[in-house]
């Protein structure tokens, strides 16, 4: 894919999670729970946080360090860093979450911007030398920006209209 198709990716289900997002109150957005206990504002800050993880990964940082997710946890996989980030992040407000889930879309947009065509087909290793991963980095964008924000959204829409999900 190349930066054009990516970005336009990544534009149209941050229109429509904006769009839902608006759509909500500040109470739907922050009272009703899932199952697990999260609220809709809990998986827009976590679609934040993994999205800050790839702005530390396009500038060649360690993503579990930026993150501040210690190694334990980080091997322990996605549902205990989740956890972790749930806690962290829950007594946030929504004005906070906003700001913060603004702020670190405009880094990485800024971030893919300068990024050629020929980079994004890179494989991850060239951007974690410790990562044997061979998947390309167009990939791992759009999994912490558009394809993130889609698998979310069925998510908290069920949570919003007081559904399990």
């Amino acid at each position: 894919m190349n930066k054009a198709e990516l970005l336009d990716k990544i534009q149209a289900s941050w229109d429509e999670i904006n769009e839902f997002l608006a759509s909500l109150s500040t109470s739907q957005k922050t009272q009703p729970t899932d199952a697990a206990g999260w609220t809709v504002k809990d998986h827009v800050i976590h679609m934040a946080a993994w999205e800050d993880g790839l702005t530390a990964m396009l500038d060649k940082q360690m993503r579990r360090e930026h993150m501040g997710i210690d190694e334990a946890t980080w091997k322990n996989g996605d549902d205990a860093i989740n956890a972790m980030m749930q806690q962290r992040y829950q007594n946030l407000t929504w004005d906070e979450v906003e700001r913060k889930r603004h702020e670190v879309h405009n880094h990485v947009l800024k971030q893919i911007d300068g990024l050629s065509d020929e980079s994004l087909q890179l494989p991850y290793h060239e951007y974690n030398p410790n990562s044997p991963s061979t998947r390309h980095l167009d990939s791992l964008i759009g999994g912490s920006t558009y394809y993130h924000y889609d698998e979310h959204l069925p998510w908290m829409a069920a949570i919003a209209a007081g559904r399990e999900s």
